[in-house]
């Protein structure tokens, strides 16, 4: 898919949206925050800051994740083995970024306090340095959201179960430029998370 003339035309953006989420018992995709669901709501972040192309990976529940979204243009890739991991589905939208892309920023659908001014402040960073991981860090850690140059997208596109994104931030420590956001702190894993995003409600 060629990247937009809006926005970062030069940035793509890979949101994973395929697992099962097992310790809390449904999709976390598909939970609701505010009568939006969390994959809509991450689409809408990334159409606000007007990348280049948006990329989605499914696998469980392929069909209800896709129905949940409503724009048009976003580029959906079906991911069969979802269930061998996180890396699996990274490696599947990677392989699918357009050619003419410079960047890519994956974006995960948790991470429900990032908005899109924190994305932005990424993309500022990024943008000063383009052949630099530029990356979020909260509580004294690097963690998405994270923007890959396009030298690593083979190194993406080679990961697997075991093998996740974080393991890119490990070995290329001295190549990043973190970016302090607090509301990247916040995911959903667990009841108790899921608890938490739904105080937020009130």
């Amino acid at each position: 898919m060629k990247p937009q003339e809006m926005g970062y035309p030069g940035l793509s953006i890979l949101i994973p949206a395929a697992g099962a989420s097992d310790r809390l018992g449904r999709p976390k995709q598909l939970v609701e925050y505010r009568g939006v669901t969390l994959i809509q709501r991450t689409v809408d972040k990334a159409f606000a800051i007007g990348p280049g192309e948006i990329i989605v990976v499914t696998g469980c529940q392929a069909n209800a994740v896709q129905q949940a979204v409503q724009q048009t243009g976003v580029c959906w890739v079906l991911h069969p083995n979802w269930s061998e991991g996180m890396g699996t589905s990274i490696a599947a939208g990677a392989a699918r970024v357009s050619p003419q892309a410079t960047g890519l920023m994956v974006l995960f659908c948790d991470q429900w306090r990032v908005g899109k001014e924190d994305l932005k402040s990424l993309i500022k960073i990024w943008e000063s340095e383009p052949d630099r991981i530029v990356c979020a860090r909260a509580e004294g850690r690097n963690m998405p959201p994270v923007i890959f140059p396009s030298r690593y997208f083979k190194q993406l596109q080679a990961l697997n179960g075991r093998r996740g994104a974080h393991a890119l931030l490990t070995d290329h420590a001295s190549r990043i430029t973190s970016v302090s956001l607090k509301n990247a702190a916040f995911d959903l894993d667990t009841m108790k998370d899921l608890a938490d995003l739904k105080s937020h409600e009130l």
